[in-house]
């Protein structure tokens, strides 16, 4: 149910900061399992708020991109999403070419990945949707659909909902904990429509999940405290680093192959052998049918023309984590008094010669195997490098907490009470688009969070 103020004390199990993807998935999980819930929103649940100042870019991406993917809104991003869905490959969670490994293997996100599909209305076949193609690359086709709405299609099972309470219109500004740093004791919230702080005081048995995406979840766990202290979460220094995008790459080369298709779209990767022995990140070829521009023409074309050799590549690749590319706090307030983020993000050398090199062993293998060519388009692939939106890595995962925010459970090192939810645990980020992943980590900590409160 709708809550207009919450309550000075904390009767509930979970606290969820946040409504995006993850936070509604997580709310409702617990709820399911006889778990109370209350669950944090900056925004309405029909209307983005747009009176807060968003985040101040510098980089290759500007400002405009990432407060087009900062959504405060019941639903969070979801709003803004494109409905793409593909699970990452075995080898992203231990890749030797990005130098890092996640705690946790594939297959410990395999039964949760089938779950998340049902989450987003697709067929859990989805999971293992891979087939060769040609030596060394494999198709993988993105689950396409019309995107879910979380704060539109789960609008109703959360007004129904005697276990989940949301407050529309109130902002987590800052976390406190005990003396020892090892239980968070409170959470100060903002309440926009009467411009009022709020301080709630958090049960011992109650638990905090931070889920307001790979900017919010940072900015929130940077905040700095009135006695100098550092802020809860960041013990490790490391809160806001590492962030990670996916570079997108528009009309980068064109695909011709000897035997006509039917699709209108051949989405390739390199499978896991061919990927370890060249030393690649991850990354996709999406080769689409030419466009004329012209509607009528194109959808004719789709459903009634001939099969056809020559196809426009784009590509979405994976990027390096690194220290220097980060959200960072500027010395601006909003009238909650939460400082505005800054994001620095710079692609770097290995990110686009990663591109090409993959490119170029696919032109390769197609005229080796006889089955056609590749062309690669230079200017657009070094000089017109874009992102997704898909905003990763700034509370990443590990086992070691002087090198990561949280542990294999999403738990932030050192407290026994406070989680992170959504693609900011992420220590790599592949090339898959990474809803399907944020819901299964959702998913994975739904059941944690039961069994440690049985």
């Amino acid at each position: 149910m709708f809550i207009s103020v919450p309550a000075s004390t904390h009767p509930y199990d979970c606290c969820v900061i946040g409504s995006g993807p993850a936070g509604i998935t997580l709310a409702l999980e617990l709820a399911g399992a006889n778990r109370t819930v209350l669950m944090f929103e900056t925004g309405a649940a029909r209307d983005v708020r747009e009176d807060m100042p968003g985040a101040v870019g510098f980089g290759h991406l500007d400002v405009d991109h990432w407060n087009r993917h900062s959504i405060r809104v019941l639903g969070g991003t979801s709003r803004v999403w494109s409905g793409r869905c593909l699970t990452l490959m075995e080898r992203d969670f231990d890749n030797p070419a990005t130098g890092v490994a996640w705690p946790i293997a594939r297959a410990d996100l395999v039964p949760y990945y089938r779950r998340a599909a049902g989450v987003v209305e697709r067929d859990p076949s989805i999971v293992d949707a891979e087939r060769p193609w040609c030596p060394g690359f494999v198709l993988r086709p993105f689950s396409q659909r019309a995107p879910t709405r979380f704060g539109l299609k789960y609008f109703d099972a959360l007004e129904r909902s005697s276990k989940v309470h949301v407050v529309l219109g109130c902002s987590v500004v800052g976390l406190d904990a005990n003396a020892s740093r090892t239980v968070v004791e409170t959470a100060n919230c903002f309440h926009h429509p009467t411009g009022r702080m709020h301080r709630l005081d958090v049960g011992p048995r109650s638990r905090i999940v931070v889920a307001g995406g790979g900017l919010g979840n940072a900015q929130l766990l940077l905040q700095p405290r009135s006695d100098g202290a550092v802020p809860v979460g960041n013990e490790s220094g490391l809160v806001g680093r590492f962030l990670m995008e996916h570079p997108h790459f528009h009309g980068v080369a064109e695909l011709v192959v000897d035997e006509a298709h039917d699709s209108n779209e051949l989405v390739l990767a390199a499978n896991d052998e061919y990927a370890t022995r060249y030393g690649l990140l991850g990354s996709t070829v999406i080769c689409e049918r030419p466009t004329t521009h012209h509607p009528l023409a194109d959808h004719l074309a789709r459903e009634h023309g001939r099969p056809f050799h020559h196809y426009t590549c784009a590509m979405m690749s994976e990027m390096l984590p690194s220290a220097g590319n980060r959200v960072f706090l500027t010395g601006e307030r909003d009238a909650a008094g939460f400082y505005r983020p800054g994001v620095r993000c710079v692609f770097g050398a290995r990110d686009l010669v990663n591109v090409e090199t993959t490119l170029r062993l696919l032109g390769e293998s197609l005229i080796a195997s006889g089955k056609g060519r590749v062309r690669i388009v230079n200017d657009r692939l070094y000089r017109r490098a874009g992102g997704g939106g898909h905003i990763m890595g700034t509370t990443r995962m590990g086992h070691d907490g002087s090198t990561s925010v949280v542990d294999r459970h999403c738990r932030v090192h050192g407290y026994r009470n406070l989680f992170v939810a959504g693609s900011s645990v992420f220590p790599t980020g592949g090339y898959a688009n990474p809803t399907l992943t944020i819901l299964a980590l959702a998913l994975r900590l739904a059941d944690r969070l039961v069994a440690e409160q049985s």
